[in-house]
This record gives structure tokens, sequence and C-alpha cells, in this order.
């Protein structure tokens, strides 16, 4: 073997070698970065309209009522409180998503949720922008997820397009709107929705009145 040949076989050995600490070293990064806790900030924020999905409801029926009669149009606020309890109420997979927390963070939604991964129990984050979309029987509450991390690492886009239904699910705010008369009645009379610092303001408008996108605030 000629000595050039051996300059070949310890080149290529180092590369090798730098190769796989690099991979190494980037998992261990990578793991850190998905264990970490991730800032959420304070829990979530009141006032709560109930402990329940059905408590919700009626409170918030009965203030939009209330409202309605003296106004062509309404608003009502979901704190944290209120989005961290439909989230519980309507969690898709108790067993695998625990611990389901709603906060309200530079105008998008917050969910966050103890997932299982083995021995770790990371922290799943998903960020979530809220819209009012044309429906089959009126404006729907639809959710997007633009950003999903697991503790401190940030997932591809695509990596939340399957999250988007339960999500929906979850928040259950279009749900919500079939549980109490009250509501129920307004249920095709929504016109807008708009995260708020500290919660969610869903409005609707009296049945005569035009709509009025903008009366969320």
């Amino acid at each position: 073997m000629t000595s050039s040949d051996q300059r070949g076989i310890v080149r290529g050995c180092c590369l090798g070698l730098i190769v796989l600490l690099i991979l190494v070293g980037g998992s261990v990064f990578l793991a850190d970065r998905a264990l970490a806790a991730p800032d959420l900030g304070a829990p979530p924020a009141g006032p709560s309209h109930g402990a329940s999905e059905d408590a919700i409801a009626v409170a918030l029926g009965a203030q939009m009522a209330a409202q309605l009669i003296q106004s062509p149009h309404g608003v009502v606020v979901l704190s944290e409180q209120d989005l961290t309890v439909l989230a519980v109420a309507n969690n898709p997979h108790p067993s695998e998503l625990k611990d389901l927390q709603v906060r309200v963070r530079d105008g998008l939604v917050v969910v966050s949720a103890r997932v299982s991964a083995g021995p770790f129990t990371p922290t799943a984050v998903a960020h979530i922008k809220l819209s009012l979309r044309p429906g089959g029987a009126g404006p729907v509450i639809a959710a997007e997820v633009p950003e999903v991390d697991i503790g401190m690492l940030g997932l591809p886009g695509f990596a939340g397009s399957n999250l988007v239904s339960q999500i929906d699910a979850a928040l259950s705010l279009d749900r919500l709107f079939a549980i109490a008369p009250k509501l129920s009645v307004l249920r095709s009379d929504i016109e807008c929705v708009a995260v708020l610092p500290g919660g969610v303001a869903v409005g609707v408008h009296d049945p005569d009145a035009p709509s009025v996108a903008s009366s969320c605030g």
C-alpha cells in the first residue's frame, strides 16, 4: 500500500468521524431543545364563565341575549380559562394530550399539552390563528396552525397540518353555539371573531341588521 493510499484512508476515516460527531451533536441539540420547557408565561387567566362547556354556553347566551335587546350587535369574550375548559371537555385524545391549557399570545391562540414520547413527556405547543369563513349553515369559526413546537423546537409548517381538525374539535367554538338555545338561534348570525388580549371575542348581529365584521374590536 502506498503512502498516498494510506493518506486517503486516514482522510476517509477522519471525514467519517467528523460527520458522525456532527450527527451525534445535532441529535443531542435537537433532543435538548425538544425536551426543554417552553416559555408560556402565566397560567390561563379569567374571568371564568363556568366550569363546564354547558355552563359557559348558558352564561354567554344570557350575555348575548341581553346585549341584543339593547343593540343590533353583541360581542362576548371567551377568556383563557373558558378556552381551556372547552379544550379539556373536547380533547380528542385525552390519553395522549394531557394537561391541556389555552392562552392568548401575540394575537394567536396558543394551545399546549404534554405528549408521550417513550419515557419522556415533552410539551407540544400549537399556535393557532382563528378566522371566520362561509359555511353551509352560516359562518364557520375556522382554525389555522402556522406553527407547532415541541418544547423549544420549532417543527416545519406541514407538521401541523393534521392538527387542524383536532384543534377545531378541542376548542369547539363552533359547537358551543349549538348547546344553549339562546346561542343556537344566533348560530347563523355570527359576524366576527377576533383574538384579543386575554381571550377570543365572538360577535353576532340581529337577523334584521347587517353584518359588521369590525364589531369584535
